[in-house]
């Protein structure tokens, strides 16, 4: 029998399978593409304390502990 391929749609994302938030992702792809805090939280209408909140556990999902660390995760996986 001829194996039919995945839906791409069935296929999680990297950032699914790490369980991030639709937000978190939001708030990675903004960082990577270099925006500051201040930048990110005004873009998404945010206060910068939840933008530092939703970094504290994206760092702690992807298993980082910097900035630098997330934004190559986001680039690895064309998240940017």
């Amino acid at each position: 029998m001829d194996s039919e391929p995945l839906d791409d749609a069935s296929t999680p994302t990297p950032a699914q399978s790490l369980a991030l938030s639709k937000r978190q992702v939001e708030v990675l792809r903004l960082v990577a593409t270099g925006l500051t805090n201040k930048e990110v939280a005004a873009q998404l209408r945010l206060s910068v304390h939840t933008v530092e909140a939703h970094l504290h556990y994206i760092y702690k999902k992807l298993g980082v502990t910097t900035r630098g660390g997330a934004i190559r995760f986001a680039i690895d996986h064309n998240l940017v």
